[in-house]
């Protein structure tokens, strides 16, 4: 059984929509928490009335942004296919550090006024799931629900398990959700790991995609994800970047997706099937840009540039991932 993408859904620094994933997004300097040093980072524009309009729902008046950039990419997916049973629609949130503005706040409170003062009303929104719990309450969604957490190659497992629902029956239609928001502590942790060559840039945001069994008629297709290629070095990602693609056809063009040092993987294994005409995403947000990918390849296949296509998820810390699509 193909699975089905019927339609899919943008929160992004370029804006609002598929039309705001282009390659000149707006940066903002920012400082890292500790002060020392200055980055360009991509950041979504919070005061957008798409996403305030969100705010007015009482759950989410104290809701992270992530859970806003998310119920707003489910949304634009959910609208763009009318009559669609609810009831029988999954979600799979796939997140790298989850509901960090609030996590930051909890443990800066616990860290200077002690333990007995962090925000009973702030601990909630610090668990990995409560993005996905305000999205199925806020929109009604009645399948099973699952988040993930990972570098952007954690996008490939929430595709997996998508699969699986839909193939077993324990959902007709899936939405499946990458999705980062930032805050300066993150600057300091990845400047301590030297992440930040080669023109790595921040950002934040996330990307929805809806699939289906295949009972609905759609313009394109998943074929296959492959993941699960781990590594423990950038010498190892390059390798199970190799495995990956050995796995796949090898007539098949491949988008580029590498940013900062993950570039120099599609540079080394991808060679002449990169598709050298399609701009990279100028900002990293690990399963939202791994989700922004796989739209972009989604509205080329639409455009008839090509008929089908490989889009890899190289991760940071983690494995190597892909999936194949196909005009349906």
């Amino acid at each position: 059984m193909k699975i089905s993408i019927l339609s899919h859904g943008v929160v992004c620094p370029g804006g609002i929509g598929q039309k705001a994933l282009h390659d000149d997004w707006p940066l903002t300097k920012t400082q890292n928490a500790a002060g020392t040093r200055c980055f360009d980072v991509g950041l979504v524009d919070r005061n957008n009335i798409s996403l305030l309009r969100w705010e007015k729902e009482p759950r989410l008046r104290r809701a992270s942004p992530i859970s806003l950039y998310i119920i707003e990419a489910a949304a634009q997916a959910l609208n763009a296919v009318p009559n669609l049973d609810l009831k029988r629609t999954g979600v799979v949130v796939s997140v790298f550090l989850g509901c960090l503005v609030y996590s930051v706040r909890l443990y800066k409170q616990m860290a200077m006024e002690g333990r007995r003062y962090a925000s009973p009303i702030l601990f909630p929104e610090t668990v990995f799931n409560s993005p996905a719990s305000h999205l199925v309450s806020t929109l009604k969604l009645g399948g099973p629900v699952y988040s993930q957490i990972g570098d952007n190659s954690c996008w490939a497992n929430a595709l997996r398990t998508a699969e699986c629902w839909l193939r077993t029956g324990s959902a007709d239609h899936v939405l499946v959700i990458g999705a980062k928001e930032f805050d300066p502590h993150e600057l300091d942790a990845m400047q301590a790991v030297d992440w930040f060559e080669n023109g790595f840039i921040v950002g934040e945001g996330a990307g929805a995609l809806l699939l289906s069994n295949g009972a609905l008629a759609a313009t394109t297709s998943l074929i296959s994800v492959r993941d699960g290629y781990a590594f423990q070095s950038k010498r190892g990602a390059v390798r199970s970047a190799c495995d990956v693609l050995e796995d796949m056809p090898a007539d098949c063009p491949i988008l580029p997706t590498g940013i900062g040092w993950t570039r120099a993987i599609d540079n080394k294994v991808c060679g002449e099937r990169i598709l050298s005409k399609s701009p990279r995403l100028p900002c990293e947000a690990f399963t939202a840009t791994a989700a922004w990918d796989t739209i972009r390849a989604v509205t080329l296949l639409n455009k008839n540039q090509v008929e089908r296509m490989i889009i890899p998820y190289w991760g940071y810390s983690q494995q190597s991932a892909a999936a194949l699509i196909e005009v349906a």
